[in-house]
């Protein structure tokens, strides 16, 4: 646990210092921005995607951001002859982009809607989203060799978990969506202005959870094969 909090530590460090924090609060300015320029009535739906998107964004494409550059550094020769377990540095990286995730969106809402509706819900579905996209993009990354050939995967390993916004929007329903964790997102994102059932809010958290665990095990696998056994370090 130390060698984890103390990773998780380092992390928020390294990402403060290489300005995704700057980064994220303008982001965070424009979709509050963005929001005040929504009709009322129209504006909750609204906050919905945009909550959704931003930290299924966050968590994917920056921790493919993150592990290139420490690839091109070279950082994991010498990161796995420490104590340091495989996947002690994937729950600080995922910690540390959900913290950020959760804190961006939190703003976010709060700036439209003030503390109406919001709840532990809410910030549980943001919160597991962005470790589900984080750890996604994370077993993607240490697979590329490059930012482009990343981008250029990316489509074929994400794009199915925004099918579910189709049946939010009305577009097409199925009840296939709730095969995805990202349909648990969405009902628990959307609890402060949709009141949900014990069932939804089982399912939802279950579902995510589920998504998180699989997720894990595909990312630690490819982890170890693609970055670990190369350096002859350990695969704890």
């Amino acid at each position: 646990m130390r060698r984890m909090l103390n990773a998780w530590g380092h992390d928020i460090h390294f990402q403060v210092r290489q300005g995704f924090y700057l980064a994220y609060l303008l982001i965070t300015v424009m979709y509050c921005l963005l929001l005040s320029l929504v009709p009322s009535g129209a504006r909750a739906d609204v906050s919905v995607l945009v909550v959704f998107s931003d930290p299924s964004a966050l968590g994917f494409f920056f921790i493919g951001g993150i592990v290139l550059l420490e690839k091109g550094q070279n950082i994991y020769d010498n990161l796995f002859v420490t104590p340091l377990q495989v996947g002690e540095y994937m729950a600080a990286k995922t910690l540390s982009l959900a913290m950020l995730s959760t804190l961006s969106a939190a703003a976010v809402h709060l700036s439209a809607f003030g503390w109406e509706g919001f709840s532990l819900l809410f910030l549980a579905g943001i919160l597991l989203t962005s470790a589900f996209f984080t750890l996604i993009g994370l077993g993607l990354a240490v697979r590329c060799g490059t930012l482009n050939g990343f981008f250029l995967a990316s489509p074929l390993y994400s794009i199915i978990y925004y099918v579910p916004v189709l049946g939010y929007l009305g577009v097409y329903e199925s009840p296939l969506y709730y095969l995805l964790p990202t349909q648990g997102t969405l009902l628990l994102l959307a609890s402060p202005f949709h009141p949900l059932t014990i069932w939804e809010v089982l399912y939802g958290l279950a579902v995510l959870v589920m998504g998180i665990g699989l997720a894990y095990l595909w990312a630690k696998r490819s982890f170890i094969n693609h970055i670990v056994l190369k350096i002859g370090g350990r695969g704890q």
